[in-house]
């Protein structure tokens, strides 16, 4: 809801509202519920009802965080180590698309099962990335932040920030892929020396420990 009541988004909601039966059902989710939103969303529901499960904007407490401090130069190799013996299915997170299909490429140079997901590839190709992924065929999943909300792939083991989340409401829906279902989940955030104030700061805002790995 957060992203579809973004101001981009707006105009197009109204008209649509515009256009739905004055009496019906209307039902809003989301990891992170800014005051903004939930403005909006009061213009175009009736006697709402808010119902809020575990703490508000923060990631499920089945997740552990850690974060290795790696420079930039060095992601590639530090991932593609950490990857040759995946305890379970991996989404890496790119900043952007071209990043994404890169590093899937480096990936699957080596030998992994990896796939990229983002805005650029067709409704069918994305379809065919995650059905991949979720089936086994790929146990590595490079994605941009289309894939950070309501991607529902159960087992998902380990959630990889190739690049700091611009924001924490991205690092909670980025983590939260992983630690569904009160299963136990595993967020690991590659931070470039430079950004040490940056990973403290978002620690704090997130409201999550996370502990600096060797």
């Amino acid at each position: 809801a957060d992203r579809m009541m973004d101001m981009g988004f707006w105009p197009d909601v109204r008209r649509i509202i515009a256009a739905l039966p004055a009496i019906r059902q209307t039902l809003l989710f989301s990891a992170t519920m800014p005051d903004e939103v939930v403005r909006f969303a009061l213009e175009i529901v009736r006697e709402p009802k808010y119902v809020q499960v575990g703490q508000r904007s923060a990631p499920p407490k089945t997740i552990s965080h850690r974060a290795y401090v790696v420079p930039s130069g060095q992601k590639v190799e530090w991932l593609i180590e950490h990857l040759r013996r995946p305890a379970g299915p991996v989404l890496v997170f790119s900043r952007t698309k071209i990043g994404a299909d890169r590093l899937a490429r480096k990936l699957a140079a080596t030998g992994i099962r990896c796939i990229a997901l983002h805005a650029d590839r067709t409704m069918d190709e994305r379809r065919q990335a995650v059905e991949g992924f979720r089936g086994g065929r790929y146990t590595v999943l490079v994605a941009t932040d289309i894939a950070a909300r309501g991607l529902d792939i159960d087992g998902i083991h380990t959630v990889v920030n190739y690049e700091m989340p611009d924001s924490s409401d991205t690092y909670v829906h980025r983590v939260g892929r992983t630690g569904r279902a009160d299963e136990a989940g595993h967020a690991i955030t590659l931070v470039s020396p430079e950004e040490r104030r940056e990973l403290t700061l978002l620690e704090k805002s997130v409201g999550v420990r996370i502990e600096l790995g060797l």
